[in-house]
């Protein structure tokens, strides 16, 4: 078995696959990576049970097979080679030669035959989406996944398609995170797009798929959805996951009816003062009160021993100008960060109703926040 490649497209291929590569395993074979060469070149795959992925790598192939070779000292090895042609030549003691220019690494290689294969969905509907508005969706809604193995069901994202029940959303595909303490919600319109698709796709892979999309040029994503498996096709790349099985909360629960106060106000401006409210909310859970007063909103935070802060931003305010409610600045910020809009809506109500905050030029996100309870609201 014998090939050659440049490094550059070596490393993007294998940078790519090892972020797959289980680090910790009671199954060693999958701390691997499987090299298949074959007359249309070489494939890349990584399987970690829970997901997999496989790329195809431009490459001159002298003579077709496959082996495995460890992830970690692979990547270790081709991050620290000169930009450089790269030949592979496996001899008959199982042994890997990694040769360029005046130099080259022998590295021992196990058999393909113990790798698991990678699943390929057979009987499942697809939908093909477009590949940036995919990716900007994943952005706008990932943050919000819980870290919490307790709340498991919310470790994912959910993807559903077909007609949404919340009134004034035309979207007939929707990308929903939840921790419960935020919720954020992107919808799109995509053609083709089958009633009654809604699956839960756990965190890390939608991560993945995300750099993905960012680093690959993909007009398309071509999503397969079975009972209990989802893949996504991007140009050369292949992602295979299986979906976290149990029934999503139901977001439309919570999405407020009607608000008293909206407020128009500059996105980065708002984020620079949520972060500067953080370096003292930091030491009081974050605690930081929005209040809207004399034309401005209002952003304060207090931590005894420690100081306080107070912020009035300019913006333009419809509805009740006088409003206090207190949220987990992080929240705040963390959409703030993900949006890219100049000036953001944030929606208020009276009492301890969630908070609502939108980009002002776009119709299809919806980012709900739950306030704090604190003495000054009660």
């Amino acid at each position: 078995m014998e090939f050659t490649c440049e490094k550059k497209d070596l490393q993007s291929g294998v940078s790519t696959v090892e972020k797959i590569v289980a680090t910790r395993s009671t199954l060693p074979i999958i701390g691997n990576i499987l090299f298949e060469l074959s007359k249309s070149g070489l494939k890349l795959s990584a399987n970690n049970l829970e997901m997999g992925i496989e790329l195809n790598v431009k490459a001159n192939v002298a003579k077709e097979g496959s082996f495995l070779l460890p992830a970690k000292t692979l990547s270790g090895i081709v991050s620290k080679l000169p930009d450089t042609s790269v030949n592979f030549k496996v001899a008959e003691n199982k042994t890997v030669k990694i040769s360029y220019e005046n130099s080259h690494f022998n590295l021992h290689s196990l058999p393909a035959d113990e790798f698991p294969a990678l699943p390929k969905i057979k009987e499942g509907k697809t939908i093909t989406v477009d590949a940036r508005s995919f990716a900007s969706m994943i952005k706008h809604t990932i943050f919000s996944v819980s870290n919490s193995e307790d709340k498991y069901v919310l470790t994912g994202i959910l993807i559903e398609f077909g007609k949404s029940g919340i009134s004034g959303d035309t979207s007939n595909m929707r990308l929903v995170a939840t921790d419960g303490y935020r919720l954020a919600k992107r919808g799109e319109k995509v053609a083709g797009a089958a009633e009654g698709i809604s699956i839960i796709v756990p965190a890390r892979a939608m991560s993945e798929l995300l750099k993905i999309l960012d680093g690959k040029n993909c007009d398309n994503v071509k999503i397969t959805v079975s009972n209990d498996q989802v893949s996504f096709n991007c140009g050369e790349v292949y992602l295979v996951s299986r979906v976290i099985q149990g029934k999503f909360p139901d977001y439309k629960q919570v999405v407020p009816k009607k608000s008293t106060t909206l407020v128009k106000v500059s996105r980065k401006e708002l984020l620079s003062a949520a972060e500067r409210a953080a370096v003292i909310a930091s030491g009081s859970a974050n605690v930081t009160m929005f209040e809207v007063k004399n034309g401005k909103l209002h952003l304060s935070a207090h931590t005894p021993d420690v100081g306080s802060f107070d912020e009035g931003l300019a913006a333009e305010i419809d509805g009740t100008e006088k409003v206090r409610v207190s949220f987990n600045v992080r929240l705040i910020s963390d959409v703030l960060e993900a949006l890219t809009a100049d000036n953001v809506i944030v929606e208020f109500s009276e009492g301890l109703s969630p908070g609502v905050i939108k980009p002002a030029d776009q119709t299809d996100y919806l980012y709900i926040v739950m306030p704090i309870r604190t003495q000054e609201a009660a």
